[in-house]
């Protein structure tokens, strides 16, 4: 409305710029203010959450896998109450017997992925952050070993490493993080127990951008050693764990 409405001259021109910048330059602030505030509380329940796997047992569904079991619990309720109460009466129809494979097999697959994806499996797929920006090799469902600092250690050292949840250029993963093959490389083992080498590479983070805090998460997980090959950060952590834990 001021530039509309005034001619814009020499005298005129530093108060259109002063109405102008006085009307749009703090709602801008605000607005930015508030975004990165609702990033920040965003972040802070997302890291709440994965730190909640800490404590997790050694094979678990997750939360959104409880969902759907929760789901189909409901449907085999369901499908017993009308089967017990005589409304669908044995021997089944076609279509509640399809309905019963049908639940009997997502259940038998919910089964066979509760042995084979740890807390850290759950903790970077239901993770906004981590689940863009970190990926897991975890063959051996070694992960499952870990004591409870071992895995915050681990945890904490991912959150140091992505940083703001970025990606690369390629839209690949900034962190890749690899646990195995069991050995020991001079490490103390016994039969109870073993090394697990926990491999991070950080593709986009540069190593002087990791503070004392991601230093000191991964001395908990155990010695550690640290190079630099081709831009690409290299961290080996040796992992001294049991080899049959009691979570």
């Amino acid at each position: 409305m001021a530039v509309a409405s005034t001619p814009i001259t020499s005298d005129t021109l530093p108060a259109i710029v002063s109405t102008v910048a006085l009307v749009t330059v703090p709602p801008s602030i605000a607005l930015f203010v508030v975004h990165r505030f609702r990033q920040l509380v965003q972040r802070e329940l997302d890291r709440v959450l994965v730190q909640s796997n800490v404590q997790a047992p050694q094979f678990a569904v997750g939360m959104l896998a409880s969902d759907e079991l929760a789901r189909l619990d409901l449907a085999a309720e369901k499908l017993l109450d009308a089967v017990a109460n005589g409304s669908d009466p044995l021997p089944l129809s076609d279509a509640s017997a399809s309905v019963a494979a049908s639940l009997a097999t997502e259940l038998r697959l919910h089964l066979i992925e509760g042995r084979r994806e740890t807390w850290l499996y759950h903790a970077i797929t239901e993770s906004d952050n981590l689940g863009r920006s970190v990926s897991v090799a975890d063959p051996q469902s070694l992960a499952g070993h870990l004591s409870p600092a071992q895995r915050d250690g681990l945890l904490q050292t991912l959150w140091q490493m992505v940083g703001d949840g970025k990606q690369t250029q390629a839209g690949s993963p900034v962190v890749s993080v690899t646990l195995g093959p069991v050995g020991s490389d001079g490490h103390p083992v016994t039969d109870e127990t073993m090394d697990v080498p926990v491999v991070f590479e950080s593709r986009g983070v540069p190593r002087r951008r990791l503070g004392p805090t991601a230093w000191s998460a991964l001395q908990r997980i155990g010695p550690y050693q640290d190079s630099v090959r081709d831009g690409v950060l290299h961290v080996v952590a040796h992992c001294v764990v049991d080899r049959h834990p009691s979570m």
